[in-house]
């Protein structure tokens, strides 16, 4: 079954591939933004073909299925040969998902497009807004194959830094610079892949991270950066397991510099019951580097606060759902009590027992809370920093990332691919929550039912 289940994952993979790379040789290797799917050529068409859409769920729920049985199969002890067989199969299937162009996200266009137009063009990105650099710069092919985002650049100063790299390769050609960034994608995904190894020496731990469907879709296909996070977290719980916790401090700055959202696993980096001293001082360390390497590389850190633009958003979430009801609510007002909540939420689960032991169930429940309450702009993409932590999960803690990651991927593609469009509104939303309270009112229920059993014997 294992090996059957390894077949037909790469024939689902490769049968992907090969339509894309129809598809960009059809368009004389110049591909517009959103690029192929099995349904949609552009996002302006929306015309529905039902062997399309049943081709595509079948490949979505396929790659879920086989992703499953592995699971199920894989054995946890260390075994160097399996784990090289393990780490091939990995990098096999990251590469045929690199192939793939994304197909329900243009994120990757704009990253390109904002590192190019400020490493060629010296616009900086945090202080000119996009859509007015597009404007000026119509006759780039790369630029203005972008989203017309009418923003400034919202992402950490790292992020900058890699999206700066690919923009200044010297080539007009949109594909060459998807594909560049896409090599970085998946390097990052191989070196979370070896961390997870390192610190658990776990081939089943490495599985459920390097073939997850979210991960795949999201981290390779799409192109997220949220990838880059997830390598910083687990280089910070490795630094951990050696002690390093300087280090380790330094890790969450660099995963904090490319999104704000890995500072609430902070806490869980630096604990420490019985010096509460110390983890000031890491805090201190924490805050210190985080204002000084902005001010060092921007000069005012106010631009950084830009990421918080995102929050502005209402797509898919909570609050969208209470626009689209047409509430005489005020979202604004609820959208910042929901921010509220999440803090006082945190000041339970942290602050108050400071002096108590910490566990990995509590981060994974915080930012849960964190996707429900702060983010205005619910997307799929942002769970994948829930591998961050896996290393250090008990088997409930991965089956419920491993329930959740899948809920929230095939959720967004059921959705988008029966012509919802970009902003899902509240099917979405319902779609991803009430599966996942579902699945952990199940669980508690299970953990009550053991509870019993053990008494009555």
């Amino acid at each position: 079954m294992k090996k059957v289940s390894k077949a037909v994952m790469i024939i689902l993979m490769l049968i992907y591939a090969i339509f894309n790379v129809k598809y960009i040789i059809e368009a004389n290797f110049k591909i517009e933004c959103f690029g192929a799917s099995m349904i949609l050529q552009n996002i302006t068409n929306h015309s529905l073909s039902k062997i399309n859409l049943i081709a595509f769920l079948i490949f979505v729920g396929g790659l879920i299925v086989t992703y499953l049985i592995l699971i199920a199969k894989e054995s946890k002890e260390e075994d160097k040969k399996e784990t090289s067989k393990l780490f091939i199969f990995i990098a096999i299937v990251s590469v045929l998902a690199g192939i793939i162009l994304p197909n329900n996200s243009s994120d990757v266009y704009y990253y390109i497009a904002s590192g190019r137009a400020d490493s060629i063009y010296g616009y900086d990105m945090y202080d000119v807004n996009f859509l007015e650099i597009q404007d000026k710069l119509k006759e780039d092919e790369v630029v203005s194959n972008s989203p017309a985002w009418n923003q400034k650049f919202i992402y950490g100063i790292v992020f900058s830094a890699i999206c700066k790299f690919v923009g200044s390769i010297p080539v007009e050609n949109t594909l060459v610079l998807l594909y560049a960034f896409k090599i970085l994608n998946i390097i990052a995904h191989i070196i979370n892949c070896y961390l997870i190894y390192k610190i658990t020496k776990n081939n089943k731990m490495v599985l459920i991270y390097g073939l997850n469907p979210l991960i795949i879709f999201e981290g390779i296909i799409n192109c997220h950066n949220d990838i880059y996070m997830v390598t910083f977290v687990l280089l910070a719980l490795y630094l951990k397991k050696k002690n390093k916790i300087d280090l380790a401090v330094i890790s969450i700055v660099l995963a904090t510099l490319i999104k704000y959202i890995p500072v609430v696993l902070l806490p869980y980096i630096i604990w420490d019951k019985n010096n509460i001293k110390k983890m000031i001082l890491y805090v201190v360390e924490f805050l210190a580097l985080f204002f000084g390497i902005n001010l060092l590389f921007l000069g005012d850190v106010s631009k950084i606060l830009s990421v918080l633009d995102q929050t502005a958003k209402y797509a898919n979430s909570l609050y969208l759902v209470l626009i689209l009801l047409r509430t005489r609510l005020n979202v604004g007002k609820i959208a910042l009590a929901g921010k509220a909540l999440f803090c006082l939420i945190y000041f339970i689960k942290v602050v108050l027992k400071i002096k108590k032991e910490t566990n990995v169930r509590t981060y994974i429940e915080l930012l849960l809370w964190f996707f429900l309450l702060v983010i205005t702009n619910f997307r799929c993409w942002y769970f994948i920093l829930l591998f961050g932590l896996l290393p250090d999960m008990k088997s409930k803690d991965a089956y419920l990332t491993i329930a959740t990651t899948i809920i929230v991927e095939f959720a967004n593609y059921v959705i988008y691919y029966l012509g919802e469009g970009y902003i899902y509104g509240w099917i979405y939303f319902a779609m991803c929550v009430i599966p996942i309270v579902i699945y952990l009112l199940a669980e508690k229920a299970v953990e009550v039912y053991k509870e019993k059993k053990q008494i009555t014997t």
